[in-house]
């Protein structure tokens, strides 16, 4: 196992520098830092573990969901609708891990930006389908995530449980895994969330997954040794 470091990431950019009382106003949930260990599947590519930043909350009108922010301009209750952003974490590969294929180069994380419209359900059920397009230059491809989920509490213990459906474009497969003599197709893939909160007083202790199962047109790639990306992590964060 090898332990990199990965730049943090701002989710919430603010226009003017902000003293702690006026942040504290602004911000909710859970705010925090934690360990990260990915699993990917590429060829001759180690786990990687690395310190990212956690949030399960958000910032005035903004709400961050880990790798995922947005701003939700209608809500009645039943229905909503937003403008949403995420960093792709589980997909890229670096070039000198497979010294057969380096001349493919890097293959970054994206930056996406898209919508989704939800849906609650009964039986404390909910429901949202998003289009995220890539705006930073890496896959300049889409995704749809469709995804069910639910938040439970038991005594003290918060639970949050999701599936989802994605269907990645042409396009975004060929970038993550093909190769001169591979052209996949678009491909669908399945993910899999569980994430654990225990409150203690005004602090918080998380721990989950965030995983991947991919169809054929990931796994016959020469590049990948698996159609899973298995993520766990864990951390500790403030309740604001």
């Amino acid at each position: 196992m090898r332990t990199v470091s990965l730049p943090a990431i701002s989710l919430v950019l603010l226009s003017t520098v902000v003293n702690a009382n006026e942040f504290t106003e602004q911000a909710y949930g859970l705010w925090g830092a934690g360990v990260v260990n990915r699993n990917l599947n590429y060829v001759d590519t180690e786990s990687e573990t690395s310190i990212a930043p956690f949030i399960f909350g958000g910032y005035g009108p903004v709400f961050i969901e880990a790798n995922r922010a947005g701003y939700s301009f209608y809500r009645d209750g039943t229905f909503f609708m937003s403008i949403v952003g995420q960093l792709r974490t589980h997909q890229f590969r670096n070039a000198e891990d497979n010294p057969a294929y380096a001349s493919l180069g890097d293959r970054d994380q994206a930056i996406e930006l898209g919508a989704q419209a939800g849906i609650r359900l009964p039986s404390g059920f909910f429901t949202r389908l998003a289009l995220l397009q890539d705006i930073s230059g890496a896959h300049e491809s889409h995704e749809w995530d469709l995804q069910l989920y639910r938040r439970d509490s038991f005594g003290p213990i918060r639970l949050l449980s999701a599936v989802g459906i994605q269907y990645q474009d042409k396009d975004l497969v060929k970038y993550y895994y093909g190769t001169p003599g591979y052209d996949p197709d678009s491909a669908f893939g399945a993910e899999l969330e569980l994430i654990a909160t225990y409150p203690i007083g005004n602090w918080g202790i998380f721990a989950g997954t965030r995983s991947y199962i991919f169809d054929n047109q990931v796994s016959d790639s020469p590049l990948a040794d698996s159609n899973k990306i298995i993520q766990l992590f864990t951390g500790v964060g403030y309740y604001f």
